[in-house]
């Protein structure tokens, strides 16, 4: 998923986690961190190659996403006036957001990096995905609004997502014109992280119908 999506599902996971007791600080955390495992993103000035290899890697994984929590827990705390506890509680809660949400993009996540190279990945929407995005902001919005409704609110955008996951799942639709500008811009060329054989990856979907939405 884009940024945006990130950084809102980032502050409607702190609103859900703190309820009325979210401050804006508390918020304004979450959308950073929300964010942050697509820091990786500095790998651009390396190459496209070296992005296309290694993204969704070392930050995504497990492993990645505690050492994050921990520094910026221990950052914040020394020179921000956070608790660690809070700031790393936070920061790790939306930065793992990020990477559930990836599970569902078509290149997925080495959630074990550094011990394995092998992508998990459950392709059910796009990177550009509007509705998602949009979701992801009046949730963050409506959040930081509702004052005694936070967590209520929080709770319909999570639910709302789920319930569009199920049903992209059943019926992925993998890639939109932006999603497809973006990856080509990333990769140089179309990009088919799953090849020719798609239904090991997305059970259901004909090589056919793959190809197509490529």
């Amino acid at each position: 998923m884009n940024a945006i999506f990130h950084a809102g599902a980032g502050v409607a996971l702190g609103a859900l986690a703190l309820g009325p007791e979210a401050t804006p600080a508390d918020l304004a955390l979450c959308a950073a961190a929300g964010t942050s495992p697509d820091w990786d993103g500095l790998l651009l000035l390396s190459g496209r190659p070296l992005y296309s290899r290694f993204h969704r890697a070392a930050t995504h994984g497990l492993v990645g996403l505690a050492a994050g929590a921990l520094l910026a827990g221990g950052i914040l705390s020394l020179w921000g006036g956070w608790s660690f506890g809070r700031a790393a509680g936070l920061w790790l809660l939306a930065a793992a957001g990020h990477t559930a949400s990836d599970l569902f993009n078509r290149s997925g996540v080495v959630l074990l990096h550094p011990f394995s190279s092998e992508r998990t990945r459950f392709p059910a929407v796009s990177w550009a995905s509007p509705l998602l995005t949009l979701g992801a902001c009046a949730t963050a919005l409506g959040a930081y609004l509702a004052s005694g409704g936070t967590r209520l609110v929080a709770v319909a955008g999570v639910a709302g997502y789920a319930v569009h996951l199920r049903r992209r799942l059943r019926e992925p639709v993998l890639q939109d014109a932006l999603s497809r500008w973006w990856f080509e811009r990333m990769c140089g060329g179309p990009f088919h992280p799953y090849g020719e054989a798609p239904l090991e990856a997305a059970p259901g979907v004909s090589a056919e119908s793959w190809r197509e939405r490529a």
